[in-house]
């Protein structure tokens, strides 16, 4: 048996049907936590409208009717492939599912359905959908999964920004001035630059252009950029020689993602280190379980009294748990369940010091942190540093009633 066929074994096993359906949203969740990604999640093209079929350009023209959605917002993946970019994805994903015209929805809060051998994804727009701006290395073109030096770096992140169609004019302008020093906006042009775009400015073109900045403070020659999920923990690698500098890129004025427990135990493993077996099987629970059913199941090995008592009353309220709803009425479900799990951070934190990572984490984690910042002001980049060893780790929920869709994971700190 290969490893694919014990993969999808194993996943069978634990499924309710004892086979898994990939049109089950509980046999996705469940896929996803036990793999840590999700099959029916990729990165989608942009095409044009044409490219539909016309099959699939009389499903389009049937969701502009029941939903008012404008041609010009659906730009197709493929040619059965509609993509809605909408402003209220939530609304409209919820319009959907009480439709029932196009089948059950196969993402959950995100939003895909299926009919008639159509797909349909509802994808967010606008700057709050956080994507927005095509900044992340591999849209703006840096190469992936070799080295480069930091002045082809610097080439290919300027020609990435000069072929961006998402960004204005104005927003070229002021990202080329950041990375090259010239032709700067004038103050009132800055001034026009919302919050939205330098939220992903930080968040994502970050990465590349904290390299080249870190890069040359460290008198580095070259970096490696890995394609995403090749390696955990870390984002990109510096040289100076042959020596390596490895480095988490991360947003300045924001804690960023939380880390998952099972990637700190996987880098501990395969340095041959030791972890406590308290850690190990609450590592075990979270990676195993669903979003919503992880911290229940973690209170039920590792909780006080109190909090297992709260669980036990949850699940007589709410008979239908693991399975939340995401209609208005199913509101209350959520807002009571993440009660439950953020105090159950606080008791992890405050009261179970044999579940705290932090000596794990300073001794095997060897990457550093660079948290990258861009003047709202001036568009001047900086960076701050956060060394190996020097972190300081707790455990943190990132979900509320509005964003439910993160298992529990560690806030990572530097040490004061």
């Amino acid at each position: 048996m290969n490893l694919i066929d014990k993969a999808i074994l194993e996943w069978s096993y634990k499924t309710t049907k004892g086979y898994p359906d990939i049109n089950s949203q509980e046999d996705m969740a469940l896929f996803e936590s036990m793999f840590g990604f999700n099959p029916t999640v990729t990165e989608l093209d942009k095409r044009e409208y044409d490219v539909l079929t016309d099959k699939a350009k009389a499903v389009a023209e049937k969701i502009m009717a029941d939903f008012e959605v404008e041609k010009e917002q659906i730009i197709p993946a493929s040619s059965k492939h509609i993509v809605i970019y909408t402003k209220d994805r939530p609304s409209l994903l919820y319009s959907f599912e009480q439709s029932g015209k196009y089948g059950p929805n196969l993402l959950n809060a995100k939003g895909k359905f299926k009919v008639d051998g159509i797909t349909i994804t509802l994808k967010p727009t606008g700057e709050k959908a956080g994507e927005f701006f095509n900044l992340k290395p591999q849209q703006l073109g840096i190469s992936l999964d070799k080295k480069i030096s930091l002045d082809t770096l610097k080439k290919e992140l300027v020609g990435g920004i000069s072929k961006n169609e998402q960004l204005t004019p104005l927003q070229k302008q002021a990202l080329t001035y950041s990375v090259t020093g010239d032709n700067p906006p004038s103050p009132e042009e800055i001034a026009e630059l919302s919050n939205g775009f330098f939220n992903e400015v930080r968040k994502n073109f970050g990465e590349p252009h904290g390299a080249i900045i870190y890069g040359q403070a460290k008198g580095a020659d070259s970096v490696f950029f890995p394609s995403a999920g090749n390696y955990r923990l870390l984002d990109y690698i510096l040289y100076k020689g042959e020596d390596q500098i490895q480095v988490s890129a991360k947003a300045a004025k924001t804690s960023g993602n939380t880390v998952k427990y099972e990637d700190v135990l996987k880098l501990v493993d395969k340095q041959n280190g030791d972890v406590p077996n308290d850690i190990r099987r609450f590592t075990e629970i979270i990676s195993n379980n669903s979003v919503y059913a992880g911290a229940f199941a973690a209170i039920e090995k590792f909780g006080n009294q109190d909090l297992k008592n709260r669980v036990k009353a949850y699940k007589e309220q709410y008979p239908q748990f693991p399975k939340l709803g995401k209609t208005p009425d199913d509101v209350q479900s959520h807002v009571d369940r993440i009660s439950i799990e953020r105090d159950f951070v606080k008791y992890l934190n405050t009261e179970k010091p044999e579940l705290n990572f932090n000596e794990l984490f300073n001794q095997f984690v060897a990457v550093k942190y660079v948290k990258y910042d861009i003047s709202k002001k001036t568009l001047e980049p900086s960076y701050h540093v956060i060394d190996a060893g020097r972190f300081n780790v707790s455990h943190k929920s990132k979900n509320t009633p509005n964003h439910d869709s993160d298992k529990l994971g560690l806030d990572v700190k530097e040490v004061k």
